[in-house]
């Protein structure tokens, strides 16, 4: 079997894994129980696949499975797992995304205050090095001018 198709393979599982365990959580959040993600980390870390894989495919594939939930929630402007880190990642980078376009939830905004400690010091350190660009002398695209300008 070629390593690209066992990786595929690994992704595969890894993202099943995953959607499990989200779904566990979600069930729990519904009904009011209790969600142990230590639980999900540990069977996850302890998965054939997890260990068979090389490369963290299994980890980034297990991880990208609550990345995109946290992107989608902050579109939403809900935080539902905050101890979860491939979660919060996805949340931060959806928040800061809207953000750089000129838009943020207003949910969120109303829910989290400014968001997070983490996200308003990206915002701002993003900020600070684009103040610092020299935009009167950067190259520009004459095409995108000239289609602002007619």
């Amino acid at each position: 079997m070629s390593e690209l198709m066992f990786d595929g393979i690994v992704r595969r599982m890894a993202r099943k894994m995953a959607q499990k365990h989200i779904t566990h959580a979600l069930e729990a959040l519904h009904y009011g129980g209790l969600f142990n993600f230590e639980e999900c980390k540990r069977e996850a870390s302890q998965s054939f696949w997890a260990k068979k894989n090389k490369f963290a495919v299994f980890d980034q594939a297990y991880y990208g499975e609550w990345y995109w939930l946290g992107s989608d929630d902050a579109l939403k402007g809900w935080r539902r797992f905050e101890r979860v880190e491939g979660y919060q990642d996805g949340w931060r980078a959806q928040v800061l995304s809207l953000a750089y376009n000129g838009w943020v939830n207003a949910r969120v905004i109303e829910q989290f205050g400014w968001v997070d400690e983490v996200v308003g010091q990206q915002y701002i350190n993003c900020k600070r090095h684009l103040d610092k660009l020299n935009w009167v002398d950067a190259p520009h695209d004459e095409k995108s001018v000239g289609a602002q300008v007619g």
